[in-house]
C-alpha cells in the first residue's frame, strides 16, 4: 500500500513540475525559465545530498577514528587463545565504555557522532576515544526510511570502531623470567 501511495506522490509531482514549468516558459517567453523551472522541482527532494556526502566525509577524515591516550599491559588471563583481546571479560572487569550517540550533531545534513571515552574502571583514567559518525541521506530519505540505512565511517574490515580502540589500548603484559635469566 506504501509503495502505491508513493507512486502516486511521485506521479503527482512530476505533474506539479511540467504544469509550473510550462506556465513559467509561457509567461516569460523564454524556454530558459521553463528549464530553470524543472530544476529547481528536481533539485527540491535532493539539494542536501552531495553537501552532506561532502561534510561526512570530511567529519571522518578529521574527527573519526581512533585515538589512544595511553596503552597499559594487562593480564594474559583478559586475552583469548587466539591472542586478541576478551572483550567481554574486560569489558566486565576492568574497562568502561563512556558515551552515547549524539543524533542533534547536524540535524541540517541528518549525522550522528558517536564518540566512546574508554576509562580504567578503578580509576576514571582516560585511555582514549573511537568516534565514527552516521550519514543518513538526505530529507527526502530520512523522510522515506524514518532514519532505516545510514553510512558509517570510519570503516574498519573487521572490528567496530570501539573493538579496534580496545586493540591499540591493551597489551599482554611480557612474561617475567625468574632468577634473571
Amino acid at each position: 500500500m506504501f509503495g502505491l501511495a508513493f507512486l502516486v506522490v511521485c506521479g503527482l509531482y512530476a505533474w506539479l513540475a511540467f504544469f509550473v514549468a510550462k506556465h513559467v516558459g509561457k509567461g516569460t517567453g523564454r524556454k530558459l525559465a521553463k528549464y530553470i523551472a524543472l530544476a529547481v522541482f528536481a533539485l527540491i527532494p535532493t539539494w542536501d545530498l552531495i553537501p552532506g556526502q561532502l561534510y561526512h566525509e570530511q567529519l571522518c577524515k578529521t574527527e573519526g577514528g581512533v585515538k589512544v591516550f595511553k596503552t597499559i599491559e594487562i593480564d594474559r588471563a583478559y586475552f583469548l587463545p587466539s591472542g586478541q583481546p576478551d572483550e567481554k571479560k574486560i569489558r566486565e572487569q576492568l574497562l568502561d565504555w563512556v558515551g552515547e550517540p549524539d543524533r542533534d550533531f547536524s540535524t541540517l545534513f541528518h549525522i550522528t557522532k558517536n564518540q566512546d571515552l574508554l576509562v580504567v574502571k578503578h580509576t576514571g583514567e582516560r585511555l582514549g576515544t573511537a568516534t565514527d559518525f552516521w550519514y543518513y541521506g538526505g530529507w527526502f530519505q530520512v523522510s522515506l526510511l524514518h532514519l532505516g540505512g545510514s553510512t558509517i565511517c570510519p570503516q574498519y574490515p573487521n572490528f567496530s570502531v570501539s573493538s579496534s580502540l580496545l586493540r591499540g589500548v591493551v597489551r599482554p603484559q611480557a612474561d617475567t623470567q625468574l632468577g634473571g635469566q
